[in-house]
């Protein structure tokens, strides 16, 4: 079933009565089934959503007669990090990929090691997941098929057993392959052919003697990566991102330190998160009736998370008060009855007074301008803005400089026209006025057209001729005491086949980027676009993160933190740029004929929908710091920006608060799962280097046991005066189970 169990879902809702004969089969090893929920996009959905897709698929598989464990992801448009932990923490032992793979792995297997040091035996199928499919069921010309896939295999040198996976996007079984398959064996030089199931073949694969690749594999170089995914049908991006954020970092916490009894709303939001996830589905890279059912379904879980808060918060913090979603104390504004309060600090995931507080320095606004103890910041003219790191005396001159181009490419692949061409001083008619003055927030509107040329010329070599005027309301926000600028960019789109992106440059050099992936933090180089010899592919190194992106000299940086906007590119320069991408408009599903990709990547078929006319809004922000990502504390920083403290809702509650802290810095929470009789923390040491964890819990657990992803092998806590401690390998994920 192509690794997945939600078919088993689906069959069984139409077929019932066909239950006990697809157990029965899957039992008999006839169907395989897992280890997936859905086959997933690996960049375009949380690390917690790769993890529960893989815990559904497991128990889902297992009570319909077993599940297959190895991690089977040949079609992901690219590979990250940390799977190779992921898969190991659940007990696999073998992995299997086509996409993604360099050029530097010629074998038919590898070692593929995560940055915690896991490592894991993988299967590469180097000819695609598909080279057997369509099989001829005469035996002579199945003989002679066979002869031709052991020859086209010889370049990754197989072993003594070779792997040919009978199937290919949207085909039904063979019928008749059996027998032909008993007809052709022994026919080829006594070759023997048998039909297997996968993990048969990996059990031939000797566990030695492979190549290794460390990190995320996301190469071009024989199979195509189709990056421009990242960024088609972005509103549906958006939407997914904030409903998945509402559902880990809000409802799950609440409802587990609330005991609020809203496990099936939980679960109905969870299934809707992880049908989403389906990668074609995350990606955007389908019809427009298959994105309306995504946003439906991003929709209805939102709403079930937003649900959940609503039931569990009043048993948390009632009037008067206000809860911190982080395991690290905050501070922040909160707005109630259309009133700013900045609140005292307040504990990890606890409960704190609403009580008004002042900040170290107030934040002011003037015309064109808005100023803080950390930030000067000038709206230019020609719609950029200028800001002085004040900290550090750096300036960063031209920022969020919009930038349209034409797109004769496919919801694959952004292909920009032969003939390049942009309307001079596209920005037209700025306007500016103050919306607040301060003290506490000032915030700057601009308001303007931007200009671009609209559509293609009937070649599509060219964009169209006649300008367009795209309005734009663009918002600068500066809070007190915080080195931020916060940015909503509001665009109407009424142009078609282009791209707008936000440029950023950047004031020193930099060798590369460091951007946030599942459980990780993934360094890449500074590079142009490449193609290796032969690839059918261009490599744009357009690249995906989930929430910020890093570029930093070493002395200074900023970080580009973002709300559900996934695809960025250093580009370098004598003065590189920080690209954002906003918005791809394209109306093809796949076409063949683009600059950046040989042949078609699926049907073709029209997707007016995907040209994304209409308003969107966009919301994101820049943090300037000294020294690296690390140095900064981004990944707090980004979570402070996207994860609001919440006002209490209710009677004031006196009991005391709940509490879960996390140090050193570099140790993040990434979930926090209702569980019986308490909760799970999944924790992740965001870190080069090794650290010693220390949980700090109130009220004081009856136990805590340390799992894996599995939920096996536990080991107890020792709780030393309300702490416990873990020491953590770098960019190790751990579960701790507590019990109240």
């Amino acid at each position: 079933m192509d690794g997945q169990t939600v078919v088993i879902d689906d069959y069984l809702a139409v077929r019932p009565e066909a239950k006990a004969r697809l157990d029965a089969a899957i039992r008999r090893g006839q169907i395989q089934v897992g280890p997936w929920y859905t086959l997933p996009d690996e960049f375009l959905v949380s690390g917690e959503t790769l993890v529960r897709d893989l815990q559904r698929g497991i128990t889902l598989a297992d009570a319909h007669g077993g599940s297959l464990r190895a991690g089977y992801l040949p079609d992901s448009f690219g590979h990250a990090a940390q799977m190779p932990q992921i898969y190991r923490q659940l007990g696999f032992r073998h992995a299997v990929v086509w996409r993604g793979v360099p050029l530097e792995i010629d074998r038919v297997a590898f070692i593929w090691e995560a940055p915690d040091g896991s490592r894991i035996l993988t299967a590469y199928m180097g000819n695609s997941y598909s080279h057997g499919v369509d099989l001829p069921t005469d035996p002579d010309a199945l003989v002679a098929r066979i002869a031709s896939a052991l020859t086209a295999i010889e370049p990754f040198h197989p072993t003594r057993d070779v792997l040919l996976m009978n199937g290919n996007d949207h085909v039904l079984p063979q019928r008749a392959l059996s027998s032909a398959v008993r007809g052709a064996s022994g026919r080829l030089d006594g070759t023997r052919i048998r039909l297997a199931r996968l993990d048969d073949y990996l059990a031939t694969l000797p566990e030695h003697g492979w190549p290794t690749w460390r990190g995320e594999l996301r190469s071009s170089a024989r199979a195509n990566v189709l990056m421009g995914t990242l960024s088609v049908r972005v509103s549906d991006k958006q939407r997914s991102t904030q409903a998945t954020r509402t559902l880990e970092r809000l409802a799950e916490p609440i409802a587990a330190l609330s005991g609020a009894d809203v496990g099936a709303m939980l679960d109905q939001a969870w299934t809707l998160i992880l049908q989403n996830a389906a990668h074609d589905t995350a990606c955007g890279s389908g019809i427009d009736a298959v994105a309306e059912e995504s946003r439906r379904r991003s929709d209805r879980a939102l709403q079930l998370a937003a649900d959940v808060v609503d039931r569990g918060l009043p048993s948390l913090a009632g009037e008067g008060q206000v809860w911190n979603p982080s395991p690290f104390p905050r501070t922040g504004l909160v707005e109630v009855d259309g009133r700013l309060i900045l609140t005292p600090l307040i504990a990890g995931c606890s409960v704190g007074s609403l009580a008004e507080t002042a900040p170290l320095a107030p934040v002011g606004a003037g015309v064109g301008r808005l100023e803080n103890a950390a930030l000067a910041c000038e709206l230019n003219p020609d719609g950029t803005i200028s800001v002085v790191d004040k900290e550090n005396g750096t300036s960063y001159p031209g920022l969020h400089r919009l930038v349209d181009e034409g797109d004769a490419g496919d919801e694959y692949n952004f292909s920009p026209p032969q003939v390049a061409s942009e309307p001079r001083q596209p920005v037209r008619g700025l306007t500016s006025r103050v919306l607040d003055s301060g003290p506490l927030r000032a915030r700057l509107e601009a308001r303007f057209d931007f200009a671009v040329f609209g559509g293609l010329s009937a070649d599509r070599r060219r964009r169209g001729g006649a300008e367009i005027l795209l309005p734009v309301r663009l918002i600068l926000s500066m809070e007190a005491d915080t080195p931020r600028l916060d940015v909503d960019l509001e665009v109407t789109n009424r142009a078609t086949d282009h791209r707008l992106r936000g440029h950023f440059p950047l004031p020193f050099g930099v060798m590369a980027s460091a951007a946030d992936t599942p459980y990780h933090v993934t360094r890449r180089p500074i590079m142009a676009a490449r193609r290796d010899p032969g690839a059918p592919e261009l490599e744009l190194p357009t690249y995906p993160m989930w929430s910020f992106v890093d570029v930093s000299d070493g002395r200074v940086g900023v970080a580009l933190i973002t709300d559900g906007l996934h695809e960025y590119e250093v580009i370098p320069g004598a003065q590189p740029d920080l690209a954002l991408t906003l918005l791809r408009s394209v109306g093809w599903l796949s076409r063949n004929d683009l600059s950046t990709r040989t042949g078609h990547a699926g049907p073709a078929m029209p997707t007016p929908g995907a040209q994304m006319l209409g308003t969107h809004r966009f919301r994101y922000s820049l943090l300037f710091h000294a020294g690296d990502w690390a140095q900064a504390s981004v990944w707090r920083a980004a979570e402070s920006a996207l994860l609001p403290l919440l006002p209490g809702r209710g009677p004031q509650r006196n009991a005391p608060a709940p509490m879960i802290e996390l140090d050193p810095a570099c140790v993040q929470m990434t979930a926090c799962i209702p569980d019986a009789d308490g909760y799970r923390l999944r924790l992740l040491n965001a870190s080069d280097d090794p650290t010693d964890a220390a949980v700090r819990l109130a009220p004081r657990p009856s136990e805590v046991a340390w799992l894996t992803l599995a939920g096996d092998r536990p080991v107890a806590g020792s709780p030393s005066n309300g702490v416990i401690r873990r020491s953590m390998r770098r960019w190790e994920i751990a579960t701790l189970r507590v019990r109240r």
